[in-house]
């Protein structure tokens, strides 16, 4: 199953940010996912006519240089804020990133909500250090993935 938001941003895996005048693109190495931030001003897609999703429907202005993002619509089938606590269909995220130390760092505040699955916010902060000499490249959980792994080939697990 997807990852989603918010543990798609709260992973240690990769993330690739590509900002373009009317959205922000981020692509993260964990399971392949790929998040759009609209921020042409548009409201959030009616969800009678854009089927809920694991990222989400975010929709992000600035606030000064803080970016601040409001996500909404997801998909709660088999989708969890960490492991073993799920969604519902009126989880809510407004996060606030900010760019640090000229831009070496960047911190996402997650205030999330989510009225019939618990009481109050749930507030996480994410740091990420810039590093231009790595590449986002495919990571998938696939059953054979670690076939190649000398400690899974079936005849070395002969005790």
């Amino acid at each position: 199953w997807p990852a989603g938001m918010p543990e798609m941003m709260t992973r240690v895996w990769p993330n690739q940010t590509i900002q373009l005048p009317t959205m922000i693109l981020m692509i993260q190495m964990l399971k392949h996912e790929i998040r759009s931030i609209y921020l042409d001003g548009r409201p959030h897609a009616d969800p009678e006519i854009k089927p809920p999703s694991y990222a989400g429907d975010s929709i992000g202005h600035f606030e000064g240089d803080m970016l601040v993002v409001e996500t909404t619509n997801f998909q709660p089938k088999r989708h969890w804020v960490q492991p073993g606590i799920p969604i519902s269909s009126q989880f809510k995220i407004v996060e606030h990133i900010k760019l640090k130390e000229d831009g070496k760092i960047m911190e996402d505040t997650f205030i999330m909500t989510d009225p019939v699955n618990w009481e109050g916010e749930w507030i996480n902060t994410k740091v990420w250090y810039r590093y231009d000499n790595s590449d986002i490249e495919e990571a998938y959980c696939l059953p054979d993935l670690n076939d190649k792994l000398l400690s899974t080939r079936p005849e070395s697990n002969v005790r």
